[in-house]
This record gives C-alpha cells, sequence and structure tokens, in this order.
C-alpha cells in the first residue's frame, strides 16, 4: 500500500517514455532528454513540470508530438494531490495548457525510498505513458 508520506518531496525525472504492453518502449512526448521536477507537498498541493531538451529538429522531419493535445516544448501545471489505492491523484487547478485545466490526472504508482514511477494508460497508439523519477 502507498501513502501520502512515501510521496511527499521533490523528484526530477529521470526518464519518459512510451510503454507497450508487450514490453517495448520507444521515446516519449518530451522526447529521451526531457527534464522536469515534481513536488508534491505534504500539505496536499502539487506542482509538476516536464520540458523537452532536445530541439524539435533531431525528429528527422515528423511533426512534433503531442502531450495533453499541445506541441508545445513545455507541460506544467500545478493543483491538489492525494493518493487512492496503488494510484496518486492530481486535481488540476492551474496548467499551461488550458486543455489540461480543471482535470483530473491519475497515475499508477510504484515507489521506493529513492525511485517513483507514474504510468499513465493511453490505449492506442501506445499503451502507457511512462515518467520515472529520482529523489532530489
Amino acid at each position: 500500500m502507498i501513502f501520502e508520506k512515501d510521496l511527499a518531496g521533490v523528484w526530477r525525472l529521470v526518464a519518459h517514455y512510451y510503454l507497450e504492453d508487450d514490453g517495448s518502449t520507444s521515446e516519449g512526448p518530451m522526447g529521451d532528454q526531457a527534464d522536469g521536477l515534481l513536488i508534491y507537498h505534504e500539505d496536499g498541493y502539487m506542482s509538476a513540470s516536464l520540458m523537452r531538451t532536445e530541439p524539435l529538429t533531431s525528429l528527422n522531419g515528423a511533426p512534433p508530438p503531442t502531450y495533453l493535445g499541445s506541441t508545445d516544448n513545455y507541460l506544467a501545471y500545478a493543483g491538489r494531490w492525494h493518493v487512492r489505492d496503488e494510484t496518486v491523484v492530481h486535481d488540476v487547478v492551474i496548467g499551461s495548457h488550458p486543455r489540461v485545466v480543471d482535470t483530473r490526472q491519475v497515475r499508477e504508482v510504484k515507489v521506493s525510498d529513492t525511485d517513483l514511477r507514474l504510468l499513465r494508460r493511453l490505449g492506442e497508439p501506445h499503451d502507457y505513458v511512462v515518467m520515472d523519477w529520482r529523489r532530489a
């Protein structure tokens, strides 16, 4: 069972990628070199920021990836958070993209003392988007 105290603190993004049910992976929506910070405050507030660090030209002419309806290089949102069973729930209050504001973002959680994995079930064309974090 996961508790809020297990997640409270600051986390730095280590990897961001797509994961298929067969175990295969591919570059995530913010690229292979994505960077980010995730903050879970013990009072129930949270903030998440993700950014692409390599230029979009590295995509070999392919269209920019979309994430929550945007082709931007940066995604951020903040709001309230809580743990429910084996998931963390983000109730978004503000965000860098209007499509994410006033939404509930639910992520499956795997956590250890130093590492945090958040998985979001997508469906087609990818099964999951995965964010691996390390305690800052």
